[in-house]
């Protein structure tokens, strides 16, 4: 064995001596450690890269859902303060109804309006108590601010009423001014006209329209409208006197039911 040989094979045995040594002391070697520290700190950094940059949108989303949940609760409580108001303004208006009816002997019955049908050829709605509830034909109908009409049919528990604005309904009046007396009659629109009356030149814009009680069907003394035109009626020898009633037909949601004392 020549001196280079020996030289190598103690090299080598030194080799394998010291490696068995470190191997007893820290277990086997991992050849990839070396190689797969970087990578372990290169993927973190990619992690922590994402999760950076994917942050920003996770709490955009959040915001998102969370101010749909606001806007929901938002519209929840719009909806109960209106159904809270509406409330409150049924309820004015029917203890209005209830003051007048301590007023009233002639009182029958409150109703809410259930439907409208007021067009050319008819004005009527439809009211939830009927015979039942003391109803019957021919009862006036008004509001706290006046008269709207009669109750053309009466049902079990819901009736008809005829409205003042109907072309067949006729009402004895007269102005609560000067005393003129007349029959209003209805145009078929939101408001009526004076005919047949003595005295009509006397009418005046402004004058207060009141129920006479000379038709022996509604009681005296109900407000009814007021005289917004007078026209001369080229045609015939009396006036064209429009009158716009005090309760209009179409904004109205309850009404009371009130009879007349014959021995009027």
């Amino acid at each position: 064995m020549t001196k280079k040989s020996q030289v190598l094979f103690l090299l080598y045995l030194f080799f394998s001596i010291s490696l068995m040594s470190v191997q007893s002391i820290k277990g086997p070697l991992q050849p990839l450690f070396f190689v797969r520290l970087p990578i372990n700190y290169v993927n973190e950094a990619v992690t922590s890269l994402i999760y950076y940059i994917k942050r920003p949108f996770i709490v955009a989303i959040d915001l998102e859902r969370h101010n749909e949940a606001l806007q929901t609760q938002i519209d929840e409580l719009l909806l109960k303060k209106q159904e809270f108001e509406e409330k409150s303004i049924e309820n004015a208006r029917l203890r209005q109804l209830l003051n007048l009816k301590e007023e009233m002997p002639d009182y029958v019955a409150t109703a809410k309006v259930v439907s409208k049908n007021p067009d050319m050829w008819t004005q009527t709605i439809e009211i939830n108590k009927g015979f039942k509830d003391g109803v019957t034909k021919d009862m006036a109908v008004r509001t706290v601010s006046g008269l709207i009409g009669k109750i053309k049919k009466a049902d079990a528990r819901y009736s008809t009423v005829l409205l003042l604005t109907d072309v067949s309904s006729a009402v004895a009046v007269k102005s609560q001014d000067n005393r003129t007396e007349a029959i209003l009659s209805g145009s078929g629109e939101d408001y009526c006209f004076l005919k047949h009356g003595t005295g009509m030149e006397e009418a005046v814009i402004g004058d207060t329209i009141i129920t006479s009680g000379l038709d022996s069907l509604y009681p005296a003394g109900i407000a009814v409208g007021k005289v917004v035109s007078t026209e001369k009626n080229p045609s015939m020898f009396e006036q064209d006197i429009k009158v716009e009633l005090f309760a209009n037909p179409r904004k109205i949601d309850e009404v009371m039911v009130i009879t007349r004392h014959r021995d009027m």
